[in-house]
């Protein structure tokens, strides 16, 4: 059953989850089958399958920020961090697990990509943020899940830290550097398609069509006509679900800057073998980023690993443990988009939103 599963992973990482049929073709597992293992038995062997978005073709850029907040705020951060997500373009956010940063994603769309930093600027200037600073991400990509150090009958890594480096490894797939638009050819539908895929890469278009009360035939319009190049693929990876396994699991950011591009090829080629990566991301100034999940148990071991490959490629890095308890995702900021105007924001109103209770804007 293991190897079907890995079929199957890979298969959905390739093509996407939309169409059965074609993963019955490529897997030669029975459509049921298919529905049932990635409806019922991934999630119960802590497997997800989650959409694989390109944000530039809709007219976005990332933005990774790191964030301390001022005295002011206090207790008030998941608070404030979801204002954010509702009216300025976050995305993901997560406490650090040894002070007191914030490690957040931003989907910001390129045509007031100005009037966003300006806003970052004024949560500093009203005393909201002590400290931040944020990295245009080029690229992002999500490695895909490595069937050879997943116990699939159990639901647990079994990792051979000897064999990892010491065989032939594949070679990360190709990114894009896509300049995003800043007149996305989409329309309110699409952005509410893609929202609703976010948030269950399994619904149908079917299913999201009821959601949204539109036909049927309108979604697999806009589908074919706007997102089939944008949203048609997957990927699958492994996620602590429940409140007890996400005390057994540890995240971390690793961050590394004035790098070449000969030295990112092979912090890429290191980490999209290493078990544990869910996320990377690079940009065209010599950067490159990682994000991991780790299981408590495998923790030291990885650290270790880490520890003694990663002085091979590069002298410096940055890391961010992360308390992956505090971990939230949003979707894209569909709030943002207006049928006349396409992507839009207003600071002040995501000011006052943001701003702790009984604190005014200066001016």
């Amino acid at each position: 059953m293991g190897t079907d599963l890995s079929k199957l992973i890979r298969a959905i990482n390739r093509v996407g989850i939309q169409n059965i049929s074609l993963l019955s073709r490529m897997t030669g597992m029975p459509i049921e089958t298919i529905r049932y293992t990635v409806k019922k038995r991934f999630p119960n062997i802590g497997l997800k399958v989650s959409l694989t978005l390109n944000h530039q073709t809709i007219g976005l850029e990332r933005y990774f920020a790191v964030l301390r907040f001022g005295d002011a705020v206090g207790g008030s951060v998941p608070t404030m961090m979801k204002a954010l997500s509702k009216g300025a373009f976050l995305t993901y956010w997560s406490k650090a697990a040894f002070d007191p940063r914030v490690i957040a994603l931003f989907s910001v769309p390129v045509s007031v990509a100005a009037a966003f930093g300006t806003f970052m600027d004024r949560l500093a200037n009203e005393g909201v943020l002590s400290q931040y600073h944020m990295t245009r991400l080029d690229w992002t990509r999500h490695p895909e899940l490595d069937g050879r150090y997943y116990e699939f009958s159990s639901g647990t890594w079994k990792v051979d830290w000897a064999k990892i480096g010491s065989q032939a490894e594949e070679p990360p797939a190709p990114v894009k550097e896509d300049e995003p638009p800043a007149t996305p050819d989409i329309d309110a539908v699409d952005v509410l398609i893609i929202k609703e895929m976010e948030l269950d890469a399994w619904r149908n278009l079917a299913e999201i069509a009821r959601k949204l009360a539109i036909n049927e035939r309108t979604a697999r319009w806009h589908y074919s006509k706007h997102l089939s190049s944008i949203a048609n693929s997957n990927y699958v990876h492994w996620f602590p679900a429940t409140p007890a396994e996400v005390s057994k699991a540890i995240g971390a950011v690793y961050e590394f800057q004035t790098v070449t591009k000969a030295q990112v090829a092979k912090l890429r080629l290191l980490f999209n073998n290493f078990p544990f990566s869910w996320f990377e991301a690079g940009a065209k100034e010599a950067y490159y980023q990682v994000h991991l999940a780790m299981p408590a148990g495998e923790f030291m071991e990885s650290s270790r690993f880490l520890s003694t490959r990663l002085p091979e490629i590069v002298k410096r890095w940055e890391t961010y443990p992360l308390d992956i308890a505090t971990e939230r995702s949003f979707t894209i900021p569909y709030e943002h988009f207006d049928q006349k105007k396409g992507w839009i924001f207003d600071q002040d109103k995501a000011l006052k939103a943001v701003l702790p209770e009984g604190v005014t804007i200066k001016g």
